[in-house]
């Protein structure tokens, strides 16, 4: 049955993006993302696709490996290495998600507790550097973003966290199903524009604050379902 499952998937290795998105990544990483120095010649996909177009073709779920390091990843992944079986993960992941100033951080604040594994955009980039709590370098992005996707894929194997929260803006669908793991909770605070707008004035956030926001509510509101006539 599990041959017949990723059989099904294989139509993403024949589809035409698939060899112009694994040429750009191997152009792009020189080295093998597990660490191990050597030359890569696989690309892998950091969380398992599984047949989910978002994850197949994006490019911040994809890393460059060399085929030793992929092979046991994979391994890992499909219950072969070890014991012979998959793990359980039993955490409970929240997704918390909206516009910028919506109280994301403030949510989880208040409902995380010690031990908690909290995944913050803006936590992350101060971490890896950047100087402002808000506003960060454009050259931290692709880090910034390579680091969350990281932490996100690692509740997949085995752990002791029992609860996790991921915050992000995602303002589509298709973006909060890519970074919520199977299973997790979906919070979306869509806290309106104008008080999103009133609280980025009072806090003093950078001048593109306004524009994100206003960004955000039209995406998520051109996205979402038609209503029947």
């Amino acid at each position: 049955m599990a041959r017949q499952t990723q059989a099904a998937w294989r139509w993403v290795y024949d589809d035409a993006r698939w060899p112009l998105l694994r040429d750009q990544v191997l152009s792009e990483e020189a080295f093998c993302r597990a660490g191990c120095s050597s030359p890569p010649t696989v690309v892998d996909h950091i969380r398992p696709h599984r047949g989910n177009e978002q994850l197949a073709f994006d490019r911040a779920n994809l890393q460059a490996m060399c085929k030793r390091c992929h092979d046991a990843k994979t391994a890992r992944e499909t219950g072969f290495a070890g014991a012979g079986s998959r793990p359980r993960v039993t955490t409970r992941v929240t997704l918390v998600c909206g516009p910028p100033c919506s109280g994301k951080t403030s949510y989880v604040r208040e409902h995380a507790q010690d031990g908690d594994l909290v995944v913050d955009w803006d936590a992350l980039a101060q971490a890896l550097g950047s100087p402002h709590p808000w506003a960060h370098p454009a050259p931290l992005t692709p880090f910034i973003a390579e680091a969350r996707d990281a932490v996100i894929a690692r509740l997949d194997r085995r752990h002791a966290v029992e609860r996790a929260w991921i915050i992000a803006t995602a303002p589509r669908a298709a973006d909060r199903e890519r970074l919520a793991p199977d299973g997790a909770a979906v919070v979306v605070l869509a806290t309106p524009e104008e008080e999103c707008v009133r609280r980025a004035r009072r806090d003093e956030r950078p001048a593109d604050t306004i524009d994100a926001i206003e960004s955000w509510w039209r995406t998520y509101r051109a996205d979402q379902p038609a209503s029947p006539r």
